[in-house]
């Protein structure tokens, strides 16, 4: 079956609209570039609200609603995974680790020495957003492929959705990601969170700060009802070493781990 497929540059990679009516194609695009827009303002750009947030740490500081729905979506992160995918960063384990949100007027305030990481959880929120929002306008099934972050809604194609899930280590010749082709033939999401520290691009804030026993896993790709939920897995589970598999076994995840020695592990597969 043949589909539409628009590939772009973004965020330092690459990104892919699919859609299951190939005249769909750019209603779909425009829905995804207008989601892509707002993140951008929210978080990537100079002067975005992260970055006023972050700047006036103890201090309120004017956001957005993108800003601010990415916020209470990491906050219900941080309740459901007990604290393993923690938002606020620079706080000492006894130290306020308190975000202060007061809507109306819309502002944030973080504990004074302390920094907001949302881009794991804000590109698996774009998608989850851009994936309803281009199905919606384009009337068809769509297949959203941001950094990291996959997302589908409406009707999956009988041959399913094609996606390439990176193993987060750079190729020595060219400087792209190795990873695998995976096809998917259900609805929901799929997110890989990788260690920061070797594939992090410049300009994406502050690395993830996991403990020690985060150190087993290079990187963690977790399929999910929406790319949020399967985000928020990926990001547990990298954290939590050689305890991540029992973790997602006991909550019924299908998840693929890449070993720091590159050896790979399914779990529910």
């Amino acid at each position: 079956m043949s589909f539409g497929r628009d590939d772009f540059p973004l965020w330092g990679s690459s990104a892919t609209v699919m859609v299951e009516k190939p005249e769909c194609l750019d209603a779909a695009r425009r829905a995804v570039d207008s989601v892509v827009a707002d993140i951008d303002a929210a978080f990537v750009q100079e002067g975005s609200d992260l970055a006023r947030v972050n700047a006036a740490s103890g201090a309120p500081a004017r956001v957005g609603s993108t800003f601010l729905a990415v916020l209470w979506t990491a906050l219900h992160a941080f309740d459901l995974t007990g604290g393993l995918v923690d938002p606020v960063v620079g706080a000492s384990p006894s130290g306020d680790r308190t975000v202060v949100i007061d809507e109306p007027p819309g502002t944030v305030m973080t504990p004074p020495g302390t920094i907001l990481d949302l881009w794991g959880i804000a590109q698996a929120f774009a998608a989850d957003r851009a994936a309803e929002s281009a199905a919606g306008l384009a009337g068809c099934g769509v297949c959203v492929c941001l950094p990291g972050s996959f997302a589908t809604a409406g009707p999956v194609p009988v041959s399913g959705w094609p996606v390439q899930v990176t193993n987060g280590r750079r190729e020595q010749d060219d400087g792209t990601f190795r990873g695998m082709s995976l096809v998917l033939r259900t609805p929901g999401g799929l997110a890989t969170s990788v260690l920061a520290a070797q594939a992090r691009e410049p300009g994406q804030g502050p690395a993830p700060s996991l403990p020690a026993s985060g150190r087993s896993w290079h990187a963690v790709s977790v399929f999910g009802l929406r790319c949020v939920a399967a985000k928020t897995a990926s990001i547990a589970a990298l954290s939590l070493g050689d305890a991540a598999i029992t973790w997602l076994e006991s909550r019924e995840l299908r998840a693929r781990m890449v070993h720091t020695n590159g050896t790979v592990t399914t779990v529910g597969c």
